[in-house]
């Protein structure tokens, strides 16, 4: 198996899952270290996606999944600063900025 990535944005708070680019196929991420924190620039998503995260925006994780020919699924669990997500209408770009990363592998934690 190739390597394979994909993104999720979910509510901090109740978990709900608001974007997912492993079901949307019309969502598309960049993501970039940026500093001491991280950028997610995001493209493809509704107007209905987009004020819902835009309404939530102090209160979301973003979460970076990770996927490498023999070895575990790695997450990437990320802190979003509410105070720097925004939309560029005109670009139909979402820029979500996060503070800080926890890495793990979630086999570690879940037996079967």
């Amino acid at each position: 198996m190739a390597q394979q990535e994909w993104f999720m944005v979910k509510h901090g708070v109740t978990g709900r899952g608001l974007a997912n680019s492993k079901t949307d196929a019309e969502l598309s991420y960049r993501f970039q270290k940026q500093g001491t924190g991280y950028v997610f620039t995001v493209t493809g998503l509704d107007e209905q996606t987009v004020a819902r995260i835009i309404d939530l925006k102090q209160e979301l994780n973003v979460f970076r999944f990770v996927q490498r020919k023999d070895r575990p699924l790695t997450k990437h669990w990320y802190y979003v600063d509410g105070d720097r997500v925004t939309y560029d209408s005109e670009r139909c770009t979402l820029k979500i900025h996060a503070k800080s990363e926890i890495e793990y592998i979630p086999n570690d934690y879940f037996a079967d």
